[in-house]
């Protein structure tokens, strides 16, 4: 729980509150929607209060929202059935073998896994980069069909409800709003998303999927592991601290290592030995050989520090310590002492002047000052200062078009003063064009499946990668090579170059 040492002072004060709280969800079992043993986890809880029909169409009504929010199918019909079948070959071991599922690729860099009610399941292309062979990719999916199983979403719902009628109770029993409140903040933990003990018994169920399935369910602690190796990875690349132990107050996610620990128990309690299993390494990478890797061409790709869009033609590159973080609809550059920038494109009408839609449209109603024209590699420019929070801000609106423009919005902390003025002017500055040959220069990043040479070492085969930095360690961690770990001749690994 969080910060339980930090609760000892007040545990006196809120002991009654909680005891209150739990009288009155016997009540809710009793009166809200009785209970009922969950056919997953053989828990006794709450009935849901949303039918399987209710699920189906709330996960009919967000597939749409999801295609678009994460760029929609990927478009390799190879990789889409070779998904397809492992996800088939899970849900035969799985407690509802006869349960439909829509499995959709989507074609994001992100790493993430989900599902929705009523059997729709979703994995990224950037989690299929990661995942090392085809049994951490069925635990990944069991693990998905487990929260489907366990109703998970359901229960969500059905515990917003109980939440507030708590809440409400308890205003009235104590006579206090305070009690209201803090009932209130101690449900968000739950409602954030999957509970952490959701998130453990979907671990458990897709453990224990494996084993049926007739894979090593020792993959899924495996992939877990891969994963918190990822995150440190990226903690490094991006100048940030890596707490492996983090467990925030509203975080989704029990802590990594704990992740871990817990489903090697599970496996282990399985009776199979590690590797006696099914891992199908060979046959998944080459399943995902070819696979697009990071950026899509059609959102612009980020490369180091340089972000190209081939299909706009433009092209900027943020100042060194600075990281670039590409979404579908904007750029956010993100540097030392919190210093953070977003990059995007807006339109206008032709013939207003530059100055003018800064102030009067981008930035209407905004208290501005030094409002200034200038070029930028023959482009007409404007930029101005304002607050925004507790940042000093800088927008930049450049017209590369007469109804195109691309913007900057730039903030830095008081602290920092004008330590950082310089190297965002440089990046702003660095914005331009490109031509139709750079455009087609510009290819994507691809997985591409390479045999060990008896010459090959982690370091050779890490120097073929398309980076500019931290080559060895994205070696290890894209194929799940723990530090000293050696090679094998004949070895099949995953390379990222165009």
């Amino acid at each position: 729980m969080a910060g339980e040492g930090a609760q000892s002072g007040a545990g006196e004060m809120r002991h009654p509150l909680a005891r209150i709280a739990r009288l009155l969800g016997v009540a809710l079992c009793l009166s809200l929607a009785a209970c009922t043993t969950n056919p997953a986890t053989g828990k006794t809880q709450l009935k849901t209060l949303m039918s399987a029909d209710d699920e189906a169409q709330a996960g009919a009504a967000a597939h749409p929202k999801i295609l678009l929010a994460y760029g929609g199918v990927y478009g390799d019909e190879r990789v889409n059935a070779y998904v397809a079948g492992v996800t088939s070959r899970i849900v035969k071991g799985s407690d509802a073998p006869a349960s439909a599922y829509r499995v959709t690729v989507l074609n994001s860099p992100v790493v993430n896994a989900f599902a929705l009610p009523g059997g729709y399941v979703y994995v990224t292309r950037g989690l299929l980069a990661l995942v090392d062979d085809e049994a951490e990719l069925a635990g990944v999916l069991g693990h998905e069909i487990g929260h489907v199983i366990a109703r998970h979403s359901a229960q969500r719902q059905t515990a917003a409800l109980g939440a507030s009628v708590v809440g409400a109770l308890l205003g009235a029993v104590v006579g206090s709003p305070a009690a209201a409140q803090v009932v209130g903040q101690g449900s968000q933990g739950v409602l954030a998303s999957y509970s952490r003990d959701q998130e453990f018994e979907a671990d458990a169920l897709g453990v224990r999927y494996l084993a049926r399935a007739h894979y090593d369910p020792y993959a899924e602690a495996d992939f877990l592991e891969a994963m918190g190796e990822q995150e440190k990875l990226h903690a490094a690349i991006s100048h940030k601290k890596y707490d492996p132990t983090r467990m925030d107050w509203l975080a989704s996610h029990p802590a990594t290592p704990d992740r871990v620990a817990a489903a090697r128990n599970h496996a282990a309690e399985t009776g199979i030995l590690p590797g006696a299993g099914d891992r199908n390494r060979d046959v998944y990478l080459h399943a995902i050989d070819g696979l697009l890797y990071g950026d899509s061409p059609d959102q612009g790709m980020v490369r180091g520090r340089t972000f190209v869009h081939p299909k706009l033609r433009v092209t900027f590159t943020a100042p060194p310590q600075f990281t670039l973080v590409n979404a579908p609809d904007a750029v956010i550059i993100e540097g030392p002492d919190k210093t953070i920038a977003k990059f995007d494109a807006g339109s206008k009408v032709a013939g207003i002047e530059i100055g003018s839609y800064l102030a009067n449209i981008w930035a209407e109603d905004v208290p501005l000052a030094k409002l200034e024209r200038f070029t930028v590699n023959g482009m007409p420019a404007a930029t101005a200062q304002t607050k925004v929070g507790a940042y000093n801000a800088r927008l930049v609106a450049i017209e590369a078009a007469p109804d195109k423009v691309y913007r900057f919005l730039m903030g830095t902390m008081p602290d920092a003063g004008s330590r950082y003025d310089q190297a965002l002017h440089e990046m702003v500055v660095s914005f331009r064009r490109i031509s139709e040959a750079e455009a087609l220069a510009a290819k994507p990043l691809r997985i591409r499946v390479v045999k060990v040479g008896a010459k090959d070492s982690v370091a050779s085969l890490a120097a073929r990668m398309d980076f500019a930095d931290f080559r060895v360690e994205r070696f290890r961690a894209l194929n799940g090579l723990a530090a000293g770990t050696a090679l094998r001749p004949g070895q099949l690994v995953k390379l990222v170059a165009e």
